[in-house]
């Protein structure tokens, strides 16, 4: 398991760079990713009016109709969502939720924070917003209310059917909403909240104010064990397809692989000060999109 996580990392990093820029930090190789290699402009694909904080590439029927037919060599221009905002002095002030496709971007819903798609071959996506849930609407490319909750929402996230969706509130609490919107539940073991993200099996990660992340199962909550002390930021690389208990974080500027035992451990891949996305959005091991000065760069592995 512990392999194929590193096999992630590695593709990660594998197509921007024949061969790394390396150096050693306490005994162990680190990997630099500067700012000319992950922004160059052949990756870049569209430039946005706000910077783009969260990107959604949903593996359902929506990205692509047939998923036994996957031909990367054409590299398929998919469907994605992304999150718009304006970010000044570490405030972040909300410009709403777009699809892009084809090469243009549509509104969908101005008060959109989030976005989040299960991974069968429906076309179900659903969006967190300042007053409730939404569901995308595929006619017409808009956003119909879902449920009838007006909480306001900072991240949403769904398991694999679909079924179950968890939102996080503005006051950092936990819900499960199920039976099609109609019933919410409080997940009171966790706390302060501030970004969430489930693997395939549906653990839920969060980390909370303090900087301190933890996973909740089926047994309760774990504390993530092996990441650095003294960490500034934190930031999920979204949400993978790939039927495996882990996911990948950002502890300030080094990837580190979480897993759902608790236990993280560094990759080893390291990014230059300058160099940090604004969002990212993985589309499996194979595609990878990320944002940076309201740029959107995507990148085929």
């Amino acid at each position: 398991m512990r392999t194929q996580a590193f096999l992630c990392v590695v593709l990660f990093i594998g197509g921007y760079i024949a061969a790394p820029l390396s150096e050693e930090k306490d005994d162990k190789i680190v990997i630099l990713l500067s700012r000319h290699i992950l922004f160059n402009k052949n990756y870049l694909k569209y430039k946005a009016k706000h910077d783009i904080v969260d990107i959604m590439v949903p593996l359902t029927a929506l990205t692509l109709e047939s998923m036994k037919d996957i031909d990367f060599d054409s590299k398929p221009d998919m469907t994605v969502f992304l999150v718009e905002a304006d970010l000044k002095d570490g405030k972040r002030i909300d410009k709403g939720l777009y699809l892009y496709k084809n090469g243009e971007e549509k509104m969908v819903l101005p008060n959109g924070r989030a976005a989040a798609a299960s991974f069968n071959d429906e076309k179900i996506v659903y969006f967190g917003a300042s007053d409730g849930i939404y569901v995308y609407n595929v006619d017409s490319k808009s956003a119909d209310k879902y449920g009838n909750f007006s909480d306001s929402i900072i991240d949403i996230a769904t398991n694999v059917d679909g079924k179950h969706i968890y939102i996080l509130s503005e006051d950092h609490k936990l819900y499960n909403v199920t039976n099609e919107g109609a019933d919410k539940e409080l997940l009171q073991d966790v706390e302060d909240a501030q970004e969430i993200v489930l693997d395939y099996f549906e653990n839920i990660y969060f980390y909370d104010s303090n900087k301190d992340v933890f996973i909740k199962n089926a047994d309760g909550i774990i504390k993530v064990r092996g990441l650095p002390k003294g960490r500034k930021s934190l930031k999920f690389l979204g949400q993978d397809f790939l039927k495996v208990r882990y996911v990948i974080l950002m502890t300030d500027n080094v990837l580190y692989v979480t897993f759902a035992n608790g236990i993280a451990f560094t990759s080893s891949v390291e990014l230059s000060p300058d160099a940090k996305p604004t969002a990212y959005g993985l589309w499996s091991k194979i595609v990878h999109y990320y944002a940076y000065n309201k740029n959107l760069y995507v990148k085929y592995l």
